[in-house]
């Protein structure tokens, strides 16, 4: 008797636990494009000083005129707590894990399979860095170039360089395994697209640091 309730246990407690990681799934989906739309669009947003200091300050101002800023920075701050948690899940935290999935990633040499540690590695610094860097934001408040340019050029330059360039990585690298997963891209021929759309942001992000750097201002 055993024998036989053993696999059925097996099998109803694996249908049980079906919908809660399809629900987990569609959690981290939408936590993740949710950050990946929010993240290109503070991209734009930030750039913005490139077209000057007025552009900049007129951006922030319209933001916090119709409240987006307060309503957007808590959300996109529950969304980065949501999806890390949804993501880790999966990840390999004890040693022999994350071992044996190194030594699988050499063995394949599988693109998917570097992706998914590309995944867990920036997924992991981007979650600590967004947080500091909301946190610094608001200590800062309002936004504005004078106060934004003081914090690059207070020691904030490389720690913005990095979440740029780890961010960037971590949400082109998650768009391609989401549409890969789903079936919706070719993968070789979507992803030189996904990154020349890297190149492009973390360039653009590059740009707006050296001109918050080099900003000068009675204020600053």
């Amino acid at each position: 008797q055993r024998v036989v309730q053993g696999p059925l246990l097996v099998r109803r407690d694996a249908a049980e636990a079906r919908p809660t990681e399809a629900g987990m799934e569609l959690l981290e989906l939408a936590t993740g494009l949710f950050l990946l739309i929010f993240l290109q669009f503070h991209m734009f947003a930030v750039s913005s000083i490139i077209m000057g200091a007025a552009a900049f300050n007129r951006d922030s101002a319209v933001m916090d005129e119709y409240y987006l800023s307060y309503i957007g920075i808590p959300l996109v701050a529950l969304a980065i707590v949501v999806h890390g948690l949804a993501a880790m899940r999966k990840a390999p935290w004890k040693f022999q894990e994350a071992r044996i999935l190194v030594q699988h990633s050499r063995r394949l040499a599988h693109l998917d399979t570097w992706a998914w540690v590309v995944q867990i590695v920036t997924g992991m610094a981007v979650l600590i860095l967004a947080l500091i860097h909301i946190w610094s934001v608001l200590l800062t408040w309002p936004i504005e170039a004078h106060s934004s340019a003081a914090r690059v050029q207070g020691g904030y330059f490389s720690f913005l360089l990095v979440l740029l360039m780890v961010a960037e990585i971590h949400a082109m690298v998650g768009l391609y395994r989401i549409l890969v997963k789903w079936g919706w891209i070719h993968r070789s021929k979507f992803t030189k697209l996904l990154v020349y759309a890297t190149f492009f942001f973390v360039g653009l992000g590059f740009i707006a640091l050296m001109i918050f750097y080099l900003f000068t201002s009675a204020k600053v």
